[in-house]
């Protein structure tokens, strides 16, 4: 994963994580993991 993929899943990550209205449980490896998926698709 280059690093500026990294800081844009990072980025995504905090946000859901301090997202007050809901509590989310979210690991990072599987948001990574989406990520990485959506992008194999285009």
């Amino acid at each position: 994963m280059t690093p500026k993929l990294e800081d844009l899943v990072n980025l995504i990550f905090n946000k859901l994580n301090t997202y007050k209205n809901k509590k989310l449980f979210l690991k990072k490896e599987n948001l990574n993991k989406f990520i990485l998926s959506l992008l194999k698709e285009n």
